[in-house]
């Protein structure tokens, strides 16, 4: 079907499910995208589409960055990088379905990604790592400014 969402079928939905619980409690690493080893919070939605067979991973897919380009920059690198690699809608932040992807802005620009699975989040959040918090933490619901649902 045309315009349909990549996880409308439960059987996406529950391999999504098992993928982001394998990586729960992954450590913090910047810039590293390691399962079990570290990751942070962009190299973990990467690779976790990626696990799903819906991004192709390669060499400089996520360029090299310091910890705090967002505090410098109004560039929507993420949202770019989003919308060039996976084919994908923007969707208001009311509207949200398991494996849609969050970004939330901290500084100048969106620097965070998550994605939103069961009413929950599952992020990679530095000291802490992977971890999943309530979609309605509001300290959290208030910096997201955008949110894409990957389309077949």
């Amino acid at each position: 079907m045309v315009n349909q969402a990549y996880f409308e079928n439960t059987e996406r939905q529950n391999q999504l499910k098992k993928i982001l619980d394998e990586w729960l409690n992954t450590p913090f690493r910047h810039h590293c995208g390691v399962k079990g080893k570290g990751c942070d919070c962009i190299h973990f939605v990467a690779r976790v589409f990626e696990e799903m067979g819906i991004l192709s991973w390669r060499k400089g897919l996520i360029d090299s960055y310091p910890r705090d380009w967002h505090l410098h920059n109004t560039r929507e690198r993420l949202s770019e990088g989003i919308e060039k690699e996976l084919k994908v809608k923007k969707i208001n932040l009311s509207e949200l379905k398991n494996g849609d992807i969050l970004l939330s802005h901290y500084g100048r620009a969106a620097s965070h990604a998550a994605i939103f699975f069961g009413d929950y989040v599952y992020q990679s959040i530095a000291p802490i790592g992977v971890c999943k918090t309530p979609a309605s933490d509001r300290a959290f619901r208030r910096q997201m400014k955008f949110a894409y649902r990957i389309m077949k």
